[in-house]
């Protein structure tokens, strides 16, 4: 990757969840070279617009879905392992859409990662969570572990905290746009770390020192806010975020990769403000700020937030040094007597047996010695 141009993006949505939301960012200008949708169902491909659309499962699904079986969508994804590796050759950042419900997404999204990670791509994946009502939870936590263990990162966007955010009035449609509206906002806020055309710039370089072979989890949330005191209001949308546990996770983080964006009213001592409030309240975390001019913002000011979160090391109680092994052996009894013994040595009943049907055979002669007869008859031994 030339250091003073933008990296190479290629971003692959999976499975129904993924191919409903690619088309959506990709016409609002998210800064990807190629959108690819993979799946196994016809119909969901030909939804597809703009992404560049690959069947899978050809021979196997004939043009269906994968049924929520994440082992047909991992054979799937397999079957076609070269044909992708061909799609993502060259991208310096892959980023992973796909629902974990099972079936294409949950199964094949850990294939797509393992095959991007070997051509040398930072893997990030979006694993978006079903609603607990889909009773595909347990299902979702297999495929985010999978997941986790060749993606560099994983974002999970749980569905569930979305809608216990909007109530119990909520429509089905108000559900379903919200969470992908939450989806939609993360991307295009990930999207302007790509980019090397803001005031102050996010090394990519850096990003991907610090997160390649990470294999852990990420929070990633994206939020908007206008009015007065922009920088206060940033912070508190951020802390109400469904992606975040109430804030909890940003007080206690290590880390922290954010990018500003506003249109040219915004002030450098707002940018100030902000990062002041963030360092208050993420106090251990070192923190990476870039800035980011749009016009389209209008009155507006925005924030994206990517939060590495860091495996919780278990340490293990040091087990006590065993005590050395006190083993009684009996003494060994010398000069006993053979009588006294619990055992004696017989002779064993050892006699010639007839041959059979080879009796008129030609002998196997040896010196002398019919091999065919056993040693110990030809030299009269005793066997005990």
């Amino acid at each position: 990757m030339n250091p003073e141009s933008n990296p190479c993006v290629k971003m692959v949505g999976m499975g129904c969840a993924g191919l409903r939301l690619l088309d959506r960012v990709a016409a609002a200008g998210f800064p990807a070279s190629s959108f690819l949708a993979l799946d196994s169902d016809c119909e969901h491909l030909q939804r597809c617009q703009i992404a560049e659309r690959v069947q899978l499962g050809e021979t196997n699904r004939r043009g269906w879905g994968c049924s929520g079986d994440e082992g047909e969508g991992a054979n799937c994804v397999r079957a076609a392992r070269d044909r992708i590796a061909g799609k993502l050759m060259g991208a310096d950042l892959v980023v992973i859409v796909a629902g974990m419900g099972g079936g294409m997404g949950g199964g094949g999204a850990p294939v797509v990662a393992e095959i991007a990670s070997e051509g040398g791509a930072l893997v990030v994946a979006l694993a978006i969570e079903p609603f607990d009502l889909e009773c595909h939870n347990e299902t979702a936590q297999i495929a985010v572990n999978r997941l986790t263990q060749v993606a560099d990162t994983v974002v999970r966007m749980p569905n569930q905290n979305v809608m216990e955010t909007l109530g119990k009035g909520a429509s089905v449609a108000e559900c379903m746009e919200a969470a992908n509206g939450h989806v939609l906002e993360a991307l295009m806020g990930l999207g302007r770390l790509a980019r090397a055309d803001g005031e102050l710039n996010v090394d990519f370089a850096h990003v991907r020192r610090l997160m390649t072979g990470y294999h852990g989890e990420s929070s990633l949330v994206t939020v908007e806010v206008a009015g007065d005191a922009r920088p206060r209001a940033l912070l508190e949308a951020i802390l109400k975020h469904p992606y975040l546990n109430t804030g909890s996770e940003l007080r206690n983080c290590e880390g922290l990769i954010v990018s500003l964006v506003g249109d040219e009213s915004m002030s450098m001592e707002e940018v100030d403000e902000f990062a002041a409030h963030l360092k208050a309240t993420a106090v251990q975390a070192k923190v990476i700020l870039g800035v980011h001019l749009d016009n389209a913002m209008g009155k507006g000011m925005g924030a994206m937030v990517l939060m590495p979160r860091m495996p919780v090391k278990t340490v293990l109680p040091v087990a006590p040094k065993p005590e050395p092994l006190q083993i009684s052996m009996p003494k060994p009894v010398r000069n006993q007597p053979a009588s006294t013994r619990d055992f004696q040595q017989q002779q064993l009943p050892l006699v010639p047996i007839s041959k059979g049907r080879f009796d008129k055979g030609e002998p196997n002669l040896h010196d002398g010695e019919d091999l065919d007869v056993p040693t110990f008859l030809r030299r009269n031994m005793i066997l005990n």
